[in-house]
């Protein structure tokens, strides 16, 4: 009890994530690939360890529904089907073969990245850099993109947070946080990180199943707790639990 006089502070979502214990976050992680190894979609990017087109997947998919995406990423690839590829046509040309998908900024973003790895063309079999901080750097590329070529390609120890992973995340381990907010953001990323396995296999399996569940189940219309994976050890459902 506080004394009188004094008041108690309220953490913040960055400070309630680091006070999260660690088995209850490597539970969470165990319940959700299981269940991914049981439902995870057929998708074809699934079946590629090539960082060129696991990063045109990534970005396709900013602003594209899955259907769409599927058969435009195949005919991306028949038209350009390397990074040096891109790097040596006309910005016009990429933008010419993602016609349809919208966002064109994503389409001279990838060229100027081809470009910059490729040095201008001159070196062919130039690819992705493995690091996520250095993929981050690249044009269009940002954090998210970055964590995810670098575990679903190199199968690195790399944390990713986009609107679906962060749902869940928040959902599961911050029930009263508020969504979208800067230190929610922030705290999805500490646990996205504090939830990662050791084990490169774990590692591709475990991010591709926290996109998986938001993308769902956990969903942003409705939360299918019922049929959740992770229901156990929600927050969520708990506090639901107590109202």
């Amino acid at each position: 009890m506080a004394k009188k006089g004094t008041t108690t502070r309220t953490r913040t979502p960055v400070e309630e994530a680091a006070r999260i214990p660690e088995e209850r976050i490597r539970g969470f992680g165990r319940k959700l690939r299981a269940w991914y190894r049981r439902n995870a979609r057929d998708l074809p990017w699934r079946r590629t360890s090539d960082p060129y087109r696991i990063l045109v997947s990534e970005l396709m998919l900013q602003q594209t529904q899955v259907p769409r995406v599927i058969p435009r990423w195949h005919e991306f690839l028949e038209r350009f089907p390397t990074l040096h590829s891109i790097a040596v046509a006309e910005v016009h040309e990429v933008e010419s073969a993602w016609a349809g998908l919208g966002y064109y900024a994503r389409a001279r973003n990838l060229h100027r990245t081809a470009r910059l790895v490729t040095r201008d063309g001159a070196d062919p079999a130039a690819t992705l850099p493995d690091d996520h901080t250095v993929l981050a750097t690249l044009p269009g590329v940002g954090r998210y993109t970055a964590g995810a070529v670098a575990s679903f390609a190199y199968r690195r120890r790399a944390p990713l947070v986009d609107t679906n992973v962060e749902r869940v995340l928040r959902r599961v381990f911050l029930p009263a946080a508020a969504p979208k907010a800067g230190a929610t953001q922030r705290a999805a990323w500490l646990l996205a990180e504090r939830s990662l396995p050791r084990t490169r296999d774990a590692i591709w399996t475990h991010n591709q199943a926290l996109m998986e569940l938001g993308a769902l189940v956990c969903t942003a219309r409705v939360a299918h707790c019922g049929r959740c994976p992770v229901r156990s050890v929600c927050g969520t459902v708990a506090r639901r639990g107590t109202e």
